[in-house]
């Protein structure tokens, strides 16, 4: 990815996921957040090798696919830096995010599950870009 793109890349993905973490309600509450949630739900009531997904799982896999860009992102731009200090910027990306919620969005629910599935999607991005990269490098 040519570095001009990707910081395009970067900049919509870092809107997307500052306003999902800083929108004053849960996406359980109203607007376009509730609607694609519930019908995210109904579908996978409808699906019966997905029926097992309720509200909980929905949220867990929410909060791990919103933070696998964070971590190809990581290893685009650090691609030299080593593999613990990239696995500690979505945690302490996904503190600062839950600790805010905790602060200053009194309708919003922040959870140490919130924090834990963030940095699996974070560590998850980071071994994707850094497959990719091992892979790019041995076929040359």
């Amino acid at each position: 990815m040519r570095k001009p793109l990707a910081l395009l890349a970067l900049a919509c993905y870092l809107i997307i996921l500052v306003a999902t973490s800083i929108w004053p309600k849960p996406v359980d509450g109203e607007g376009i957040l509730s609607i694609i949630t519930r019908e995210l739900l109904n579908f996978t009531a409808r699906t019966p090798s997905l029926d097992w997904i309720q509200y909980n799982e929905l949220e867990a896999i929410g909060n791990v696919l919103l933070y696998v860009p964070l971590g190809i992102f990581l290893v685009v731009f650090a691609p030299r830096t080593k593999n613990l200090v990239l696995a500690l910027v979505p945690v302490l990306v996904s503190l600062l995010a839950e600790g805010s919620q905790i602060l200053f969005l009194p309708e919003r629910y922040a959870t140490a599950f919130d924090v834990l599935n963030n940095a699996l999607g974070g560590v998850i991005g980071i071994f994707i870009a850094k497959s990719i990269a091992r892979l790019r490098k041995n076929s040359k």
